[in-house]
């Protein structure tokens, strides 16, 4: 009669764990992105920024003043409604949308560089190189080694 109770007792607390810790883990997720915040770890999906990282980054990266880093970060915010909308699209095709995600980059830089002088605009295409060259390895998924020659 007491092993009975014993495994009653027993099944019981293995019942009411599996559906305490399931609550549990909810309390240690990390909490939902915020507004004009994208999810994908720390900059946001695919590794992008938000607008205000974005032209932070560029302000300690190129010594923008105040005045051309509100100037870029508007730049990028708008951007980056309009690609939003544009990925939310569902009647374009996915090339479509990738030529029209292409031309808004393209419109962004030139935006961008509008902004800069010529020697912030030496150091910002520095910079794009650099993170087509990041991209393109990531992309390769060899973490920085170029891909191997054809024979």
């Amino acid at each position: 009669m007491e092993t009975k109770r014993m495994r009653t007792a027993a099944v019981l607390l293995c019942g009411a764990m599996l559906a305490v810790l399931p609550a549990m883990a909810q309390q240690d997720a990390p909490p939902p992105p915020s507004q004009g915040q994208t999810q994908g770890g720390p900059h946001g999906r695919g590794g992008m920024m938000n607008p205000e990282q974005h032209a932070a980054h560029l302000q300690k990266a190129l010594g923008l003043s105040d005045d051309q880093t509100a100037q870029v970060k508007a730049i990028f915010t708008d951007e980056q409604t309009k690609g939003q909308a544009l990925w939310q699209n569902t009647s374009l095709s996915r090339e479509d949308r990738h030529t029209q995600m292409e031309a808004l980059r393209q419109d962004e830089d030139t935006k961008v560089q509008g902004v800069l002088t010529a020697d912030q605009k030496t150091k910002y295409a520095a910079l794009q190189a650099q993170m087509r060259e990041h991209r393109g390895d990531q992309q390769n998924g060899n973490g920085g080694a170029p891909p191997p020659p054809s024979a």
